[in-house]
């Protein structure tokens, strides 16, 4: 091991000395580095939009009396697209990019929205409501799968275009 090239009489008697040694949840303001790689909170409104087609769908559950497994599907695809979306809006709010992998799976949840009133069925016969029901389903499906893979897409190609985080040098010589 080597020595430090540096002379110890050149260390400034009077010079602050770094207090975390005493305080170990103490942090030098040179410790801090921000990094915001999102700094302009951008997508939001993507996100904000995914929660508000999740709450259209269950609202439209409630609003219209449809079988029972129906309204379970879209209370649990609703619920699933409001977590989603309010995950990725708060770490878009807080200055961060938004999660590529909840962005898809928004995508895959609006594409079982478009599918399931297919592939369950109308179980209690064809009237207005249930019309309306599936339609409202397809077009929040529909609108769920362009914002959430065009937010997998942004995200993803900002997160490759984000420098690097930098991190922090600390240097004790002289302490």
């Amino acid at each position: 091991m080597t020595r430090p090239t540096w002379d110890a009489s050149e260390h400034e008697q009077t010079a602050k000395h770094d207090e975390r040694g005493r305080d170990a949840d103490a942090v030098a303001a040179r410790d801090v580095i921000e990094h915001e790689p999102n700094s302009e909170r951008r997508g939001t409104w993507l996100s904000a939009s995914i929660v508000l087609l999740g709450a259209i769908v269950i609202g439209q559950a409630i609003a219209v009396d449809s079988a029972t497994g129906q309204r379970w599907n879209a209370f649990l695809t609703g619920a699933a697209l409001i977590v989603a979306g309010g995950y990725n809006y708060a770490r878009r709010a807080d200055r961060d990019l938004g999660s590529t992998g909840v962005a898809a799976l928004s995508t895959i949840v609006g594409v079982w929205l478009v599918v399931s009133p297919l592939v369950m069925g109308p179980n209690s016969g064809r009237s207005a409501a249930t019309e309306f029901s599936m339609a409202a389903m397809i077009g929040s499906g529909l609108l769920v799968v362009v914002i959430g893979s065009y937010s997998a897409v942004v995200i993803r190609k900002r997160r490759r275009n984000a420098g690097m985080r930098r991190t922090a040098v600390y240097d004790r010589r002289g302490q």
